[in-house]
């Protein structure tokens, strides 16, 4: 651009910028989405790996005590009941506002002695994470072994 004096001047004009900043807004808009959907997704993990740990907890509990343990949850809700060796026993929550519920109808998982098996074939929990029910980790408890795992699909 000249000036009337003659001189070029180096700049960018309003439009210019403004193009910019709606770039840069849409970029960002999709960025903040990807990070909140990680960060649910994380919160949904932790969850599931606080009740995997417990579970693991009860099946080395009724291995080294030779007395049954059991976990105990409670539908629909971010609470369980852990009862360990001894008799012992304590209200679990999970973290985030996550919830859990059995998908077949078995709220009580009794791990037996002397090798930390179950009483049933099997068992399975839906966790949902509460700000996108679409969200979804699913913990398993084998019956004859009784190890669990985690997965993010049902079957």
């Amino acid at each position: 651009m000249r000036t009337r004096t003659g001189h070029s001047q180096a700049g960018f004009t309003l439009l210019e910028l403004l193009v910019v900043i709606a770039i840069l807004g849409i970029i960002a808009g999709a960025f903040s989405l990807y990070l909140i959907r990680s960060l649910r997704q994380s919160e949904l993990r932790d969850a599931a790996y606080q009740l995997v740990g417990d579970l693991r907890r009860a099946r080395t509990g009724a291995q080294k005590s030779g007395v049954i343990n059991a976990v105990a949850i409670t539908s629909n809700t971010s609470e369980y009941f852990l009862i360990v060796a001894g008799g012992t026993g304590q209200v679990r929550t999970l973290p985030h506002g996550v919830k859990v519920a059995p998908v077949d109808t078995t709220i009580i998982l009794n791990y037996q002695p002397p090798f930390g098996t179950l009483d049933t074939t099997g068992v399975s929990w839906r966790l949902t994470s509460p700000s996108n029910p679409n969200l979804n980790l699913w913990v398993k408890a084998i019956g004859i072994t009784g190890k669990v795992m985690v997965s993010a699909t049902q079957n």
